[in-house]
Order: structure tokens, then sequence, then C-alpha cells
């Protein structure tokens, strides 16, 4: 019986009651010392979650990896220093894709490559061209930089994206003592890149006389066969190398310019 009677002595106790408008109600007021809190920036690793999703169609970048790339490129070394104290993350990629290692190696900054080596900057990361530092150092006939790439464990025949290897770069760019630095850290001469050629047909069909001396050298044998069974005599002779070829006729190389038997 009581039950009953509830919901009959409810609704006569909200009609008593006067009605509230929105603008009725008492205004927030923050509980003493709420004014005094302070708000500390999200680490860098935490900046994607600041926004929304929604609110930002490209992919989120901290400013200080935009800062630290631009500062790696320039070759600044004491800045690449001062952004990472600060909190720039050294394997970081900005809005184009390029890392600040691969940037400081393209320059040919030693001093801030080193730096970000030091603090913990992954030397096998790929940049924004698709290619691994060692590769971009090799290319460019950086010899200190390849050195120092080696010492930090970077990957010797990590290939780029059009499957060269470092090896095949510091040989397409005529770098001979670096092909014969890349060979002594372990370099595989027999990785085959886009075109199926192995570093040491690259040599011959563009004629990179010292790179065919140091290839030979360390032991590559000069009828090698590429992917597809030819040797690197076919290629001087298909480019029209006559010294490449003379050379490697010279190291022994028999005048078929291809194996009896293609591998």
């Amino acid at each position: 019986m009581i039950r009953s009677r509830i919901p009959l002595l409810l609704s006569c106790l909200a009609a008593s009651l006067p009605a509230l408008a929105f603008e009725d109600l008492p205004a927030y007021s923050p509980p003493p010392g709420a004014a005094a809190v302070r708000q500390h920036p999200l680490p860098e690793q935490f900046l994607a979650i600041e926004k929304g999703a929604w609110q930002e169609a490209r992919p989120v970048v901290a400013p200080l990896t935009d800062a630290l790339v631009a500062a790696a490129g320039a070759g600044d070394a004491e800045r690449v220093r001062k952004l990472i104290a600060e909190g720039a993350l050294p394997n970081a990629a900005d809005l184009r894709g390029e890392r600040a290692l691969c940037a400081a190696v393209a320059v040919g900054a030693l001093e801030a490559t080193r730096i970000l080596l030091q603090r913990g900057a992954d030397p096998n990361l790929k940049g924004v061209q698709g290619r691994p530092p060692l590769a971009i150092a090799a290319a460019n006939g950086q010899r200190k930089i390849v050195g120092l790439l080696l010492r930090a464990d970077a990957d010797v025949d990590r290939a780029g994206a059009n499957r060269a290897t470092p090896l095949h770069e510091a040989v397409r760019f005529g770098h001979a003592a670096i092909v014969a630095d890349l060979l002594a850290a372990g370099a595989d001469a027999e990785r085959f890149n886009t075109l199926g050629q192995h570093p040491l047909a690259l040599a011959a069909s563009l004629g990179q006389l010292a790179s065919i001396e140091a290839l030979i050298a360390a032991g590559v044998p000069p009828d090698l066969a590429d992917r597809k069974g030819l040797t690197a005599l076919h290629w001087s002779r298909r480019d029209q190398q006559a010294l490449a070829e003379a050379l490697l006729l010279e190291h022994g190389a028999r005048r078929e310019a291809w194996p009896l038997i293609p591998r």
C-alpha cells in the first residue's frame, strides 16, 4: 500500500518545487589553489595525442623533430646537441620522412653525425630517399663518416630502395678507397642491384678501373657471374669500356663474356 503511494508523493513534491532555469544554476568556481597548478608540456613522444586525429589530416610531428632534422642538414652540431638535450628524438622522421642522421650524412657533417650516433641514432634507418646512412656516405665519398658508421654497427650490406648496397654506391661513384674499406668490413660482393649486377659487373659497366682493382684484390673472382649468368667482361664489352675489358683480361678473366654454366 505504501509503495503504491510513493509515485504520487514524488509527483506532488516535484510540482511544489520552483523550476530552475540553466542561468539560475550557480557558476562553477575552481577549488582554492587550482589556478596555481602548472601545466607541463607533453613529452615529444606523446605529442601525437595532444590533438584528436580528426583535427589534423597530416601526421603529427613534434616541432623538435623538424628542428633537429633541419639542424642536422645544416651541419650545426651544437644545435643538434642542444635539441637532443631538450628532448628531440634522434630517430624520429619529419613530415617528408627524413631523419636527422641521414640529413647529417648527406651534407658530410662529421661532428653532427658523431653526436647523433652517440645519442642513440640508429645507423640503419633509411631516410626520405630510401637509402640508409652508410649507402649515402659511400655514394658521397665520405670515408671518415663511412668508418664512423661502421664502428657504430651499421649493416654493411643494407640496401636502399633500388637494392643497391653501400658497396654498389661506392663503385658507382668511383670511390675505390671506400670500396676497399667496405670489403674489409665484410661487405658481400655478390649482392645484386635492380639490374642484377654485382659490384664487379657494375664497375666494369661504368669503367671504374680503381674499383675493379680493389674488388679483385679483395678476392672477387674476375669471372663471377651476375644474376643473369653474365660476367663483368660482358658488361665491359656491352658498354664499350675497353680499358675495363683489358684490366679484367689482365687479371685472368676468360674471353667468354658469360660463364659456361650460368648459375
